[in-house]
């Protein structure tokens, strides 16, 4: 199968465009995916994604038709993937 990823935040820069049309197994799962566009994208973007081999980072959220999905989650039925790294915050009030 095929899918539209979205590039949000971050990973627009990393992976050098908006979108991208990505071809994964049937039963791909949502970590398959995004280690599929870590080894298509490079280093820096497998460094934002991952915390560990394997292990996604926990500031990563992926939507499947503009539902959060969990990592586990299979891909099958999504037409459209968007991926976002949310930035953290350090700080506070003093």
């Amino acid at each position: 199968m095929t899918v539209s990823v979205t590039f949000l935040g971050a990973l627009r820069r990393l992976a050098g465009h908006r979108e991208a049309r990505v071809a994964l197994d049937a039963d791909a799962t949502v970590a398959d995916l995004v280690d599929t566009l870590a080894r298509t994208y490079g280093r820096a973007f497998s460094d934002a994604v991952f915390r560990a081999p394997g292990e996604l980072q926990t500031s990563l959220r992926v939507f499947l038709d503009e539902r959060e999905a969990a990592p586990t989650e299979r891909v099958v039925s999504a037409g459209h993937v968007a991926l976002l790294v949310i930035q953290g915050f350090e700080g506070g009030a003093t």
